[in-house]
């Protein structure tokens, strides 16, 4: 009698590949949201060019203040005369 399960070639299943398949998969959707996720480098990019942006904006403000200040401590002065 013939075992026609001998003739006919099974594919195995390696579990190794599987497994190497499965760490790649993992390490690109890593990578991928290094690069466009909540805390990717291009957010950290923009962020660090809007600190620069704000801190010029504080800068700016605080002279007006200064400016501001000066102004109201000599109308003050004129005003206690």
């Amino acid at each position: 009698m013939i075992d026609y399960d001998s003739l006919v070639k099974k594919p195995k299943i390696d579990f190794k590949i599987i497994l190497v398949f499965i760490v790649a998969l993992i390490l690109v959707a890593y990578t991928v949201n290094l690069m466009f996720g909540n805390r990717s480098f291009s957010k950290m990019l923009d962020l660090s060019s809007q600190l620069k942006v704000l801190d010029k904006q504080v800068k700016l403000l605080k002279n007006k203040n200064q400016i501001l200040q000066k102004e109201y401590f000599e109308l003050k002065e004129l005003e206690g005369n």
